[in-house]
C-alpha cells in the first residue's frame, strides 16, 4: 500500500455501501434518496527514538458489534443455530439482555466478516477505532508510558498528552439512491487531523545495552536495584535511562549522594576562593565538626597530608568538612545553600516526564547545627539521580549547566554555574580518581575516563548502602556523562568495588557498539566477527548471509563459523546479557 490513509478511506466506503446493500435486501428498506455518514477516527501521534524507530504508534482497527435491539425486532427462530455459530467463531457467550455486544476486533475487516453467518450480517456493524501499541521492553515503559481510554496516564504519553492526542475526527458522507441499481457518490469528506509525532533523544539500541548491563549487575551484586543514565555532555540529551525498578526512581526517588557530591562542592569552592589547587589538608582519619557536640565523622582511614587533588582522588571526608568550615566562616551557611541551589538541587530538573520530585534540600533555618559538615560529604541532602548527573555534568562541561531533555531538537537551558578554569581543575582531579584513587576499577584501557565514587549508608549502622559512580568520557567525537547507582549490593561497603566496575563495563560497551556500527559494511561471503552484535544489526546481514539463530536473546555471544572464514551461512547463539569480552 503506497497510501495507507487513502486505502483506509476506500475500505470505509466499501463497508458503508456493503452495509446499506445488506439492509436494503434483508428488510426491503427502499428509499429513493438518502445519505450515510461515517466517522474516520483521528489517530494519536507516534513516538520515535533518536533514529526514527517507533516506540509507540496508533493504528486503526475494525471492531465488530452485534446490535441486539435491532436483532430482536426481526428475530426468527431459525437464527438460533447461527447465534451459536457466532459465539463459537468469536469464542464469546452472547448476553442478549444487552443492547450491543462486542464480538471482536481485527485490522482485517474481511477476517471479521467471514466469522459472521450471512443471515446475521444485517445485525453486525463494523466500527473503525484507534489502537495503541508501544515498546515497553528494556525499561522503556518508564519513559514512554501508557495510554488508557485514549489518555496518557504515565511517562511521555502523559506529559505530552495534549500534543499527542488526536485533534479532530474525519468524516465521510455518502449519498445514495435507487435499489436494484444502487448509485452512490461521496457528497462530503473531511480528513482526520491526527495528533503530533514526537522524536525522543533515547537511543533504543543503547537503551537495550544499558538494560542488559543493569540486569546483569543486579544479579551479580544481589542488589535491590540498579540504575544507569547516559547523557550527552554538551547537549543534555538523555540517550538512555534505565532502572531495574518498575517505577521511574530516577525522577521520583531520591538518594543521599555521598562523596559523589564532592566534585560539585569543590568546583564552587574554587570559584569562591575558599580553596586553591595548592590547598593542603592533614587528615587524621576523623574530625569533630563542632567542639560542643560529641559527634565524630570518620574516614575509612587516616590519609595524612593531602593536596586538593589527593583530597578528591582519595575521597577524604575530613578535607571536605574543613573546606566547608572555612566557607561558613567566610560567607555563612547561606552560601553553601546557594551553591547547591545553583547546581539544580532542591528543584525538579524540568525533564519532560510527569511526577518529578524536588529531592530534599532544607532551607538553612531548618538545618541542624552540623548540617554544614554533612552536606559536602553527601549526607543531610536527598537528590534524584537525574539531579545528580545534571549537576555533575556541569562540572565536566566546562562549568555550564545544561538542562536534561528527552526531546530531540529542543532548545535547552544553558547557564554557567562555575568558571571554566575551576571546572577544568576539578576535571583533572577526576582523572586521578580513576588512575590512582577510589575509582581505579572504572579505568578502561585506551579511553580517558574521569569520575567520582560515592558511598552513602542508608541509615546509620544499617549496613545498607547506596553506591554511586558518576563519570565522563569521550568516544567517537561524542562526550558522555554517565551515572550508575546501586541500591544495597549484598556484602559490599564501597562504591569503588561495585559502581566503578559497572561504569567500566558501560564505557566498553558503548565504545564497542560504536566501533561495530562503523564496521557494519561487510564483505559478502567473508564471515564477520558478530560477537556483541544485537538483533537489529544482524538484520543488516540478511542480504549477504543466511543467519540461523540457535537460542533466544538480544546479543550474539558465539558464532559458527568463526570470523574470517568463507561461508554463506552463519549460526549464532544469542543471550539477553551483553558478552563480557
Amino acid at each position: 500500500m503506497k497510501n495507507p490513509r487513502l486505502n483506509f478511506i476506500l475500505l470505509i466506503i466499501v463497508i458503508v455501501l456493503f452495509g446499506m446493500f445488506i439492509k436494503l435486501i434483508s428488510f426491503d428498506i427502499v428509499k429513493a434518496e438518502n445519505t450515510y455518514t461515517e466517522k474516520i477516527p483521528a489517530l494519536r501521534g507516534n513516538i520515535y527514538d533518536r533514529r526514527g524507530r517507533l516506540l509507540a504508534l496508533s493504528y486503526p482497527v475494525y471492531v465488530a458489534y452485534f446490535d441486539v435491539k435491532f436483532f430482536k425486532e426481526y428475530y426468527n427462530p431459525s437464527y438460533e443455530n447461527d447465534i451459536e455459530h457466532l459465539e463459537n467463531n468469536f469464542n464469546i457467550k452472547m448476553d442478549l439482555n444487552k443492547q450491543f455486544i462486542k464480538l471482536g476486533e481485527s485490522i482485517d475487516r474481511e477476517f471479521l466478516l467471514k466469522k459472521v453467518p450471512p443471515s446475521l450480517l444485517p445485525f453486525v456493524s463494523l466500527e473503525s477505532q484507534e489502537k495503541r501499541k508501544f515498546v515497553g521492553s528494556f525499561g522503556l515503559n518508564n519513559i514512554v508510558g501508557n495510554v488508557r481510554d485514549h489518555q496518557g496516564i504515565s511517562g511521555i504519553e502523559k506529559y505530552f498528552n495534549d500534543f499527542l492526542s488526536p485533534k479532530q475526527n474525519g468524516m465521510i458522507k455518502v449519498s445514495y439512491s435507487g435499489f436494484f441499481s444502487l448509485s452512490a457518490t461521496i457528497s462530503d469528506y473531511s480528513p482526520p487531523v491526527n495528533g503530533n509525532n514526537l522524536n525522543l533523544t533515547i537511543d533504543s539500541d543503547l537503551q537495550a545495552l544499558m538494560y542488559a548491563i543493569a540486569e546483569d549487575s543486579l544479579k551479580k551484586y544481589s542488589a535491590e536495584s540498579v540504575g544507569i543514565i547516559v547523557m550527552e555532555t554538551n547537549t543534555g540529551k538523555l540517550r538512555s535511562i534505565v532502572t531495574t525498578r518498575r517505577w521511574p526512581d530516577f525522577i521520583m526517588g531520591y538518594i543521599e549522594p555521598g562523596s559523589s557530591l564532592k566534585p560539585i562542592f569543590y568546583a564552587a569552592m574554587l570559584d569562591l576562593g575558599v580553596v586553591t589547587p595548592d590547598s593542603t589538608y592533614n587528615c587524621q582519619g576523623y574530625i569533630y565538626p563542632d567542639p560542643d557536640i560529641d559527634i565524630k565523622i570518620t574516614d575509612i582511614h587516616a590519609h595524612g597530608l593531602l593536596d586538593l587533588t589527593g583530597a578528591i582522588a582519595r575521597s577524604c571526608n575530613v578535607a571536605a568538612i574543613l573546606t566547608s568550615k572555612k566557607l561558613v566562616k567566610m560567607y555563612g551557611e547561606e552560601k553553601l545553600y546557594d551553591v547547591l541551589i545553583s547546581f539544580g538541587f532542591g528543584a525538579p530538573t524540568g525533564v519532560e516526564l510527569p511526577g518529578e520530585i524536588s529531592g530534599i534540600l532544607r532551607k538553612v533555618e531548618n538545618w541542624s547545627k552540623i548540617d554544614w559538615a554533612y552536606i559536602p560529604i553527601g549526607y543531610s541532602i536527598g537528590v534524584t539521580p537525574l539531579q545528580l548527573i545534571s549537576a555533575f555534568n556541569a562540572v565536566v562541561n566546562d562549568g555550564i549547566y545544561v538542562s536534561p531533555t528527552l526531546i530531540e531538537g529542543k532548545s535547552v537551558v544553558r547557564r554557567r554555574v562555575v568558571s571554566k578554569k575551576s571546572a577544568r581543575i576539578i576535571l583533572s582531579t577526576l582523572r586521578e580518581v580513576v588512575k590512582s584513587g577510589t575509582g581505579i576499577l572504572a579505568n578502561v584501557p585506551g579511553v580517558a575516563v574521569y569520575g567520582k565514587t560515592g558511598t552513602a549508608e542508608k541509615k546509620p549502622g544499617s549496613g545498607e548502602y547506596y553506591m554511586i559512580f558518576e563519570g565522563y568520557f569521550k568516544s567517537s567525537e561524542k562526550q558522555y556523562t554517565v551515572l550508575v547507582w546501586i541500591d544495597n549490593p549484598e556484602g559490599y561497603t564501597l562504591a569503588g568495588n561495585v559502581a566503578a566496575p559497572i561504569f567500566a563495563k558501560i564505557v566498553k560497551a558503548i565504545v564497542n557498539q560504536q566501533q561495530r556500527n562503523k564496521r557494519l559494511l561487510v564483505t559478502p561471503g567473508v564471515v564477520p566477527d558478530l560477537k556483541g552484535w544485537n538483533i537489529r544489526q544482524l538484520e543488516s546481514l540478511a542480504r549477504y548471509f543466511k543467519i540461523k539463530i540457535k537460542s533466544k536473546g538480544y546479543y550474539v555471544i558465539s558464532q559458527n563459523p568463526s570470523p574470517g572464514n568463507i561461508s554463506e551461512e552463519i549460526e549464532v547463539n544469542l543471550s539477553f546479557s551483553y558478552p563480557e569480552n
